[in-house]
């Protein structure tokens, strides 16, 4: 048992450190370094941003056992530092957004922190798989849209008939549960997940941009 504790001491310790580095600000380069590393799967409502997550969560598995829908899970030990930590997987199970939270309330040590309305829980945010999407295949499906708990505020259908997810999204994974492809057409993402793939998104783009641009000044 004494083992059991020095190693979750440590681990405490550990990321109470790397928590306090990225508090202060730290680049893309290194939240992308993160986002590799910590492969960060979808958590219940309610939690803290991952690194300081991860270094709150006791493993002590009760927001899993308070859930009325069996929809949280823990993960294995070979999942690393994500070891023991609760997590929903949309592919099999979304989370039902309880008006009162039971997760949150068992969570003693705060890994998981009150919402005051369902619509403010941020579990992740859904993003449209244009390449697996059937919509981009010239068919017409709307199970995401409909499957969704607040249709037109998270998710809308466009004048294409592609689906697109709006800021009001609470990463519940509603949508991807009930993608009827493989792989899936939508899929959540984790915060930091969900944070790095847009700013690789932006750079990406924000370069192509500025090369386009100093070409045509070379041109002219």
């Amino acid at each position: 048992m004494a083992g059991d504790d020095g190693n979750r001491y440590s681990r405490k310790g550990f990321f109470g450190e790397l928590f306090s580095f990225v508090r202060k600000g730290v680049s893309h380069h290194v939240e992308t370094k993160l986002s590799k590393a910590l492969n960060a799967p979808l958590r219940p409502p309610g939690a803290l941003d991952e690194v300081e997550f991860l270094s709150t969560c006791t493993r002590c598995k009760e927001c899993g056992i308070a859930c009325p829908y069996g929809v949280i899970s823990v993960m294995p030990l070979e999942a690393g530092v994500n070891a023991g930590t609760p997590y929903i997987d949309p592919n099999t199970v979304s989370c039902h957004l309880c008006p009162d939270m039971p997760c949150i309330a068992a969570c003693e040590p705060q890994a998981l922190l009150p919402v005051a309305d369902p619509r403010q829980v941020r579990m992740g945010r859904a993003v449209i798989q244009t390449e697996d999407c059937m919509t981009y295949d010239d068919k017409v499906c709307t199970l995401c849209y409909d499957a969704c708990p607040y249709p037109e505020e998270a998710i809308t259908i466009g004048e294409d008939f592609h689906p697109e997810v709006l800021d009001a999204c609470v990463g519940c994974g509603a949508c991807q549960n009930r993608c009827p492809v493989v792989p899936v057409g939508v899929k959540v993402l984790n915060p930091l997940n969900y944070r790095t793939a847009v700013a690789d998104e932006e750079t990406w783009f924000g370069v192509i941009a500025k090369e386009e641009e100093e070409n045509r000044s070379k041109t002219n």
